[in-house]
């Protein structure tokens, strides 16, 4: 029985170190679920690690593609920005995704409102 408790310490810490080591998206400009009275200028993202932003893709309510100039790093870098379009009112998702030093591919969504 103890082998077995020592077997699920030992696979339990070995995952848990394993999901702490993926990178996650720390912080948007704009933010998740933002509320802008103005339009933004700009399209900032900044990582836990650095990255590769290999896609993005802005849409707007009806689904259409802004575009923006995105084009995909080649350099790792924690920090991205992008200028915008000027945005009329309206909701907006950006789907982002992006590569970590280990090859590991990630995608993270989120939106935001512009009145």
């Amino acid at each position: 029985m103890k082998t077995l408790i020592k077997f699920l310490t030992v696979i339990s810490i070995a995952f848990s170190s394993a999901a702490f080591a993926h990178v996650h998206l720390e912080k948007s400009v704009p933010a998740d679920n933002a509320m802008l009275m103005k339009a933004p200028e700009k399209l900032a993202l900044a990582f836990s690690k650095e990255v590769r932003v290999v896609k993005i893709t802005l849409k707007n309510k009806n689904g259409e593609k802004i575009k923006f100039g995105f084009k995909p790093t080649k350099e790792a870098s924690t920090e991205f920005t992008w200028k915008l379009p000027k945005l009329t009112p309206a909701n907006y998702v950006v789907d982002v995704t992006f590569l970590g030093k280990d090859g590991h591919k990630m995608k993270k969504s989120f939106g935001f409102m512009v009145h």
